[in-house]
């Protein structure tokens, strides 16, 4: 159950962010509005933590099962068609495109690091290189997903 235990990390990790980016959000509005004066390190941060929280959030959201699904037929449907219909997606659909997304973000997350890229902004924060570490993180972790439950499927059916 290692992947589990990743997974409350990571949601972890998405709580944090998530307030990261209202406390920082709210900061410089309020900055900005009543004092007049604005730090791009703090909007960098907001940046940061908003591209992270929404990469890190979809492996939270599959592992809940609370992703987007177009509920027009599945309502009419017995539960073993869903089962199979969700089957069928880990294997047509999330399989596939989260293992191309994994093989066409190595080469970016890559040569990010071989630069430790920062911020495209003059003065802003250092780090870009680790918030696109997070396109490389979120597909790695919804293939192990979608294989964890296919595996299981197929266990439970040998």
């Amino acid at each position: 159950m290692l992947i589990r235990s990743i997974l409350v990390g990571v949601t972890r990790l998405c709580m944090g962010l998530a307030a990261i980016v209202f406390l920082g959000q709210l900061a410089m509005v309020l900055m900005r509005y009543l004092l007049g004066i604005g730090f791009l390190e703090i909007q960098d941060a907001v940046n940061y933590a908003f591209a992270a929280l929404v990469a890190l959030s979809i492996a939270v959201a599959f592992e809940d099962d609370k992703h987007v699904r177009v509920d027009v037929f599945r309502q009419r449907w017995s539960d073993r068609t869903n089962r199979i219909i969700d089957r069928a997606g880990y294997l047509v659909l999330a399989l596939p495109v989260f293992a191309m997304m994994a093989w066409t973000a190595y080469p970016l997350v890559r040569s990010s690091w071989s630069i430790l890229e920062g911020s495209p902004e003059t003065g802003g924060l250092p780090g870009l290189f680790i918030v696109k570490t997070c396109l490389l993180i979120l597909p790695v972790l919804v293939v192990m997903l979608a294989a964890e439950r296919v595996l299981g499927f197929l266990r439970r059916r040998g």
